[in-house]
């Protein structure tokens, strides 16, 4: 009989309800230490360009670091050119999850069904935190282009 009486009042109909602002977990990854380059014979490469990210920080400079892009696991990064353009070699089959890294900020984006000896060339962009998979191609290695 308690618990009617508890829930009645959050029952009732003339309280107001103001939906709040969803939430998101904060990404708390991140890339450190010197870019590791995997194996560029064997395994599976993920190529491509993201837009978002400062292309003009490069090198250190004070603060500030090179955008970086990596799969943190196996630790495998590169830092992204002053077009956005990035190359990941090594990467294992499975789903990863990218990292992308500037100047302190850091944001995940999942890739799934990385096959083994795959070229898999995506455009990413980084915006307000979130990165987005703007187009995604694969094929094999093995393909002619």
């Amino acid at each position: 009989m308690i618990l009617c009486l508890i829930a009645f009042p959050a029952c009732d109909d003339n309280d107001t309800f103001a939906p709040s602002a969803p939430t998101r977990s904060r990404f708390t990854a991140s890339l450190s230490g010197p870019p590791v380059i995997g194996s560029l014979s064997s395994g599976t490469v993920i190529s491509g360009r993201v837009t978002g990210l400062d292309p003009n920080l490069t090198g250190q400079t004070g603060s500030l670091t090179a955008p970086r892009v990596g799969i943190a696991p196996p630790g495998i990064s590169t830092v992204v050119g002053r077009d956005g353009d990035f190359t990941l070699t090594g990467v294992p089959p499975g789903t990863v999850t990218l990292i992308f890294s500037s100047n302190g900020v850091s944001t995940g984006l999942i890739v799934s069904n990385v096959g083994l000896n795959q070229l898999i060339v995506l455009n990413v962009n980084v915006n307000n935190g979130v990165a987005t998979i703007e187009s995604d191609q694969r094929r094999s290695r093995d393909q002619p282009r």
